[in-house]
């Protein structure tokens, strides 16, 4: 039996069992749903807490048994736990945010800890000064708060400390209640995931480091696989004898790292040929480059646009599964690039596919990044890491469902040997 004080008042008894049923209709709210990184930092500390563990609850315990860090990691450098603490108190706000969950009991996140805490609908959650050290009465804060009671004080005494703390509200009667109702409003606005947060949502919630498996420089345009007649055509790679990666793919490797990295998330680098299927079954991947990947080849090979090749007409391009004689996204191989895009050169255009998949064979997410040709893959890459230009498509990701597959059309005008600003020319959501 786990016990929750009122501020003021006698200790009110919740049993486990209710605290796990709550549990429960929380991680299967639309809220938490998605986020597979914040159900199991939630239900870690729960149980925890409840089994009396609740004084080894620590970013370093947290780090290794609900994220998969080595014991020896340093947390000084790694803050997957305090990012994934923040994305968590802000789930647990819209959620109780939302009106059909005012009543249930309540779980929050005592300040300055990782530690729960749980009460009644009608109490106020813990602040930082209920919590702050060498405050008169107040718990450490790795102290099980859901365990504290108090003896219950006189009526009187009661009211008058609650008059005395609250009066500069009460102007009126009316601007406490005004206000917390306001800001139960507003604050699933505020913190309403943008289309970039629901973009990469997936891939951060899943454990474990992000393999960034990076194509190279072909050596000269792919040609066609022979296959059964069924089945359709893949371009086949021929690789260059020195491995190198394109400019423009450099570029969009950093951009994705620093996505990556500044939510807390390790990466692993990788040559795409170094890169096995076991590889890609050990956690969330993604792959940067299209007909120089050929990974990305195949992982999209089944989905409404893929990465095609029209031998005869000398084209790669990306093909529409409900338009396929179009070819209206491709790029000629057969054209002098340093010539048609140099100091004075024509105007061309690249185009890229990105594609966010479930991979059902390896259980975890794919997120593949390419261009026809490296510019294609740059502006692929400005595109992802840009807030701004993805809420172009913000109406079209699903906010409550990672297994969704997203594949994503960009063009961009080259001019100069320079990508300029992408384009969203499709979406597609299956």
């Amino acid at each position: 039996m786990s016990k929750t004080a009122l501020a003021d008042g006698p200790a009110i008894a919740l049993s486990d069992e209710k605290i796990r049923e709550q549990l429960e209709l929380i991680i299967q709210d639309p809220v938490f749903r998605s986020s597979k990184r914040s159900i199991e930092f939630l239900r870690y500390v729960v149980e925890q807490t409840l089994l009396g563990f609740a004084d080894q609850i620590k970013e370093r315990t947290i780090g290794i048994e609900v994220f998969g860090r080595a014991p020896s990691y340093d947390t000084n450098m790694d803050h997957v736990v305090r990012t994934a603490a923040i994305e968590l108190r802000k789930r647990l706000a819209i959620y109780y945010g939302e009106e059909q969950h005012r009543s249930e009991l309540r779980m929050s996140l005592v300040p300055g800890s990782y530690i729960p805490h749980f009460s009644l609908a009608t109490q106020l959650p813990p602040t930082e000064a209920d919590t702050a050290p060498g405050v008169s009465g107040a718990a450490p804060a790795d102290s099980l708060d859901a365990t504290v009671s108090k003896p219950a004080p006189t009526e009187a005494g009661s009211v008058l400390r609650f008059r005395k703390k609250f009066a500069p509200l009460f102007i009126g009667g009316a601007i406490l209640p005004a206000v917390l109702l306001a800001g139960l409003f507003a604050y699933p606005r505020l913190h309403r995931l943008t289309a970039q947060d629901r973009f990469w949502q997936p891939v951060l919630d899943t454990p474990g480091p992000v393999l960034l498996a990076v194509g190279y420089t072909a050596n000269g345009p792919p040609t066609e696989t022979a296959q059964a007649p069924e089945q359709t055509p893949m371009p086949t790679l021929h690789a260059s004898s020195i491995p190198t990666v394109p400019f423009g793919d450099t570029v969009t490797i950093a951009r994705v790292v620093g996505i990556l990295e500044g939510h807390g998330r390790k990466v692993t680098i990788r040559r795409e040929n170094s890169s096995s299927f076991s590889d890609l079954r050990e956690g969330p991947v993604v792959l940067i480059g299209a007909f120089n990947n050929e990974w990305s080849l195949r992982l999209t090979q089944q989905l409404r646009y893929t990465l095609s090749l029209d031998a005869e007409k000398h084209l790669i391009y990306i093909k529409d599964a409900r338009n396929p004689a179009s070819r209206n996204w491709s790029w000629a191989t057969n054209l002098p690039v340093a010539h048609s895009t140099g100091p004075g050169g024509q105007v061309m255009k690249d185009y890229a596919l990105i594609s966010r998949i479930w991979n059902s064979d390896t259980g975890h997410v794919v997120v593949v990044i390419g261009g026809l040709y490296t510019y294609g893959t740059e502006a692929a890459g400005e595109f992802l890491s840009d807030p701004e230009l993805m809420q172009v498509i913000a109406k079209q990701i699903p906010q409550d469902d990672s297994h969704k597959n997203i594949q994503i059309v960009l063009g961009t005008t080259v001019t100069d040997d320079t990508p300029g600003p992408p384009k969203v020319l499709a979406v597609s959501v299956e």
